[in-house]
C-alpha cells in the first residue's frame, strides 16, 4: 500500500500509542492485515501500524502535484526514487526542461528527462520563462540603460556599453526597444540602435589614468557620476582601482573593466588600507563580505562561519554562500537564535545582496519572495537539513 500524506507510524492501533517513525507522501509499505480503521504493516523490523484512511493500495505514489514543464536552476541528481537514499540514474544539468508526471513525494517531484523517468528535489525546479521570439541585432551607438519597463515606472538593471550587439524582438514602446537582456524581457532607448554592420561602432578612447586609489570600503561601481546612475558591479575593501583625477559630484572616474566607471571619492586612499585578518574572506565575493562583516556586527554570538570550500553546488566554491553556525542550535536558545538570523537575513537581502537564505529545511529566495519560506527535501542529518547552521547564498 501506499501513503497518501505524511502520517504517523505507531506502536499499536491507537492515536495514544507511541509513535515509532512516519512515512513520506507516496512511501510503499507492505501490509499485513487490517482490523477497523488501523492496518498492520512491516516497519523496519517491526510490525506497527498507520491509520488506514492514509493508505492506498498498490505501490504507485499517489498524483496530486502539478502537470506541464519546468526548468532546473542548478545542476541536480535524476534519483530512482523520492529521497537521497534511493540510486542516481543520471544528472540532469541546469537550466534543462522537464516534463512533470504529477506526482509529489517527501519534498521531491517525479519528471521525465530524455527517456528516463525519475525524482529531483523538488526546490531545485522552475517555471520556464516565456520570452518572445527574437527577430534581430541590432549594435548600440551609446551607452544604454537597461529598463525593466517601456514606461516611466522603470527600473535600471543594468548597462549595455556602446558597440554592443543585442537581441530585438520587433516591439518598440513608448520610444524603447524591446530586447531580450539576461533571459528576460528588458527595453532600450530605440534610438541608440543600429543595424549592424561589419566591425560595428568603434568604441571612443579611454580617458588617460593617472594614478591608482585603494577602495576604504565595499564600493559601488557605477555609471555616472549622477543620480540616475546603473550600478555596474561591486568590489572589496583594499581593491586597487585606476583613477583619471576627474571629480563630479563627489564622484572619482575610474577606468574599470575597459571603461570610464565612477565610485565615491572620499572612500578612495592613497594607501591601502588595512584589512581585518578573516581567513574565512578569503575568495568571497564582495557581497559576501558584506554579509559577513554585518554578520560579525549584529551576531557576534556567532564565532564559527564557514566560506568558501568544494561542493557539488557552485555556491560555496564560487565564493558566494556562508555558513553560519548556530551555538547549541538543539536548545530552545539555539532555534530561536537561527530564527532571528535567518528572518535579518531576509528582511536586509536587497540592501546586502542576498539571493537566497536556507534555514531548519526551508529555503527563501528573493525571486519567489510571494512564495515564502518554502519546504526543502529530506537530506538525511542536521547539517545538510541547514538544523545547525542557517545558509545564505548571494549575488555574484
Amino acid at each position: 500500500m501506499t501513503a497518501t500524506t505524511a502520517v504517523n507510524v505507531r506502536s499499536a492501533a491507537s492515536t495514544s500509542s507511541t509513535i515509532v517513525g512516519g512515512l513520506y507522501r507516496g512511501q510503499t509499505v507492505t501490509a499485513v492485515s487490517a482490523a477497523g480503521s488501523w492496518t498492520k504493516i512491516r516497519f523496519g523490523t517491526r510490525l506497527a501500524y498507520v491509520s488506514s484512511q492514509y493508505l492506498k493500495g498498490g505501490a504507485t505514489a499517489p498524483v496530486g502535484g502539478a502537470t506541464g514543464t519546468r526548468v532546473t536552476t542548478t545542476q541536480v541528481n535524476l534519483r530512482k526514487g523520492p529521497g537521497l537514499s534511493y540510486g542516481k540514474l543520471s544528472v540532469v544539468p541546469d537550466n534543462a526542461t522537464v516534463t512533470l508526471t504529477g506526482k509529489v513525494a517527501r519534498g521531491y517531484t517525479e519528471v521525465v528527462y530524455g527517456r528516463s523517468t525519475g525524482w529531483v528535489a523538488s526546490q531545485y525546479l522552475s517555471r520556464p520563462s516565456t520570452l518572445p521570439a527574437i527577430t534581430g541585432t541590432r549594435v548600440t551607438t551609446a551607452d544604454l540603460l537597461v529598463r525593466t519597463t517601456s514606461g516611466a515606472d522603470y527600473k535600471v538593471v543594468g548597462e549595455i556599453a556602446k558597440g554592443r550587439t543585442v537581441s530585438i524582438t520587433g516591439a518598440t514602446q513608448n520610444g524603447r526597444a524591446q530586447i531580450i537582456y539576461g533571459n528576460a524581457i528588458r527595453w532600450v532607448t530605440a534610438k541608440y540602435l543600429s543595424t549592424p554592420t561589419t566591425g560595428g561602432p568603434v568604441a571612443p578612447g579611454l580617458p588617460k589614468i593617472t594614478g591608482i586609489r585603494f577602495a576604504t570600503t565595499t564600493l559601488i561601481i557605477r555609471s555616472t557620476p549622477d543620480a540616475d546612475f546603473a550600478s555596474i558591479t561591486e568590489v572589496g575593501t583594499g581593491t586597487q582601482l585606476s583613477i583619471t583625477g576627474l571629480v563630479k559630484n563627489g564622484r572619482m572616474q575610474i577606468v574599470y573593466d575597459n571603461a570610464a566607471r565612477w565610485v565615491t571619492a572620499q572612500y578612495l586612499s592613497t594607501t591601502k588600507p588595512a584589512i581585518p585578518a578573516y581567513p574565512v574572506e578569503k575568495g568571497l565575493k564582495p557581497n559576501a563580505i558584506k554579509v559577513h562583516r554585518a554578520v560579525r556586527a549584529t551576531f557576534p554570538q556567532i564565532t564559527s562561519i564557514g566560506g568558501v570550500r568544494r561542493d557539488p553546488i557552485p555556491d560555496h566554491p564560487s565564493g558566494r554562500a556562508l555558513d553560519l553556525m548556530i551555538p547549541n542550535y538543539r536548545s530552545a536558545s539555539g532555534k530561536a537564535l537561527g530564527q532571528q538570523v535567518a528572518l535579518w537575513a531576509k528582511a536586509n537581502a536587497n540592501s546586502l545582496g542576498i539571493e537566497y537564505v536556507i534555514w531548519n529545511q526551508r529555503i527563501w529566495n528573493i525571486k519567489r519572495d510571494k512564495e515564502g519560506w518554502r519546504y526543502m527535501a529530506d537530506r538525511g542529518g542536521d547539517s545538510a537539513n541547514h538544523k545547525n547552521h542557517v545558509h545564505i547564498t548571494v549575488f555574484g
